[in-house]
């Protein structure tokens, strides 16, 4: 497994960002809006709200279709998160 693979959460397949326990690992908000640009077509992100979950930071991202359907998606950001 690469870096970048890493990064943009691809660990097996388990990482698609849909909870928690399934939140894509990244090392800056430059590599949210990436990992969402390339997965998930279609989807524009409409809200961004940082959120502590069992002691992890986490910013928490409602992207909407051009349907008007939504879904949540989870970045782990410990690696990074107050780290200035």
């Amino acid at each position: 497994m690469g870096l970048l693979s890493f990064l943009f959460g691809r660990r097996g397949g388990d990482r698609d960002g849909s909870s928690p326990e399934k939140a894509i690992v990244v090392g800056s908000v430059g590599e949210e809006y990436e990992w969402m640009r390339r997965n998930c077509p279609g989807w524009q992100p409409v809200m961004q709200a940082l959120s502590e979950i069992g002691g992890k930071p986490y910013d928490v991202h409602t992207l909407r279709d051009e349907r008007g359907e939504e879904r949540t998606v989870y970045f782990n950001i410990s690696g990074f998160f107050g780290k200035f």
